[in-house]
């Protein structure tokens, strides 16, 4: 038994350690500021912002994508929101971002 609660303890620390490790989206700018209407693709914003933090996709194939940025680290003042709106080209049509700068 005391055996079974020292492996438990160190898989929950374990777990705990890579959740500290693993660094928060920040909100920026000028990466925003690339995304170009009917030139932008949907492997451009994978590339620039990591996978989407929420996807639906519309039965004609346009697609719309979501992020959520937090601030990684108490230092940071960077969060926001980002949506963007793919033709069934998987390109840029509409978009709309906010920062929510401390």
């Amino acid at each position: 038994m005391k055996n079974l609660t020292i492996l438990f303890t160190i898989g929950l620390l374990s777990v705990w350690l890579l959740g500290c490790a693993t660094p928060g989206k920040v909100y920026d700018d000028s990466k925003v500021a690339l995304i170009k209407k009917d030139t932008t693709t949907e492997k451009d914003l994978l590339d620039w912002f990591g996978p989407a933090t929420t996807r639906n996709m519309s039965p004609d194939g346009s697609k719309a994508l979501a992020w959520k940025f937090g601030a990684a680290s108490a230092k940071s003042s960077s969060s926001g929101r980002l949506e963007v709106h793919l033709s069934p080209e998987g390109k840029v049509i509409a978009y709309s971002a906010a920062s929510g700068k401390k």
